[in-house]
């Protein structure tokens, strides 16, 4: 593989070329830090999304401190504080007639949780994980998993415009989100699911001074 980064690695190579130790479908908010952790314990590991980064989805925004505890730990909370993304250290649940204010305890000394549009987290994420060694394709469709002796084995899809081609590992993750194809692939059980019976509207705006997150 012409490098000692991937000497400890499992990839190998085959007749139907590469083999990673692991791919991962879905590059956001689950697929790229597990990419970039994977990587950093030197496994080959495709990452593919269909998506183009930075780009939006629709999520919520706000960051418990517990997952700012684990930014700071990867050595990415830098990145997001860079971003101006004001501190958030009250929480205000508003129901008319009375109003709920508390705050959550600190997690790792961190007092502040924050609130972050996906397109500046996804792309910090994206680029951590490609900085630890992750191979990356975007705008990348999985049309399906490949299996081999009834495990999957690997998936087969293609670029924009591009041939279809097949990529095997020694696992396949799928964080690709609540319809998530590998999920139907394999028909994972469903458990704890509830209908729908809300919505959110969201808005965005600019220089308003708050230190709280209001529901």
């Amino acid at each position: 593989m012409g490098s000692s980064r991937w000497a400890g690695a499992l990839a190998r190579e085959t007749k139907g070329g590469l083999v990673y130790d692991a791919i991962i479908i879905g590059a956001r908010c689950g697929g790229s830090p597990t990419a970039m952790l994977l990587a950093r314990k030197g496994y080959r590991v495709l990452l593919v999304d269909k998506a183009t980064f930075p780009s939006d989805t629709i999520s919520t925004h706000y960051l418990h401190q517990i997952s700012i505890a684990r930014l700071q730990r990867w050595g990415l909370l830098d990145r997001v504080l860079a971003s101006n993304c004001p501190p958030i250290f009250k929480l205000i649940f508003d129901f008319g007639s009375f109003a709920l204010t508390g705050a959550a305890p600190a997690v790792d000394g961190i007092a502040a949780a924050y609130s972050v549009r996906r397109t500046i987290l996804d792309k910090i994420l994206v680029d951590a994980a490609v900085e630890a060694g992750v191979e990356f394709r975007d705008t990348f469709s999985v049309e399906g998993l490949v299996s081999e002796n009834n495990h999957v084995a690997g998936i087969r899809g293609h670029s924009v415009g591009g041939a279809q081609v097949t990529e095997t590992a020694r696992i396949v993750i799928g964080a690709d989100g609540r319809n998530s194809l590998v999920a139907r692939a394999v028909q994972a059980p469903e458990y704890h699911t509830y209908p729908p019976s809300t919505c959110i509207y969201y808005a965005y705006w600019s220089e308003v001074p708050t230190d709280a997150l209001e529901y």
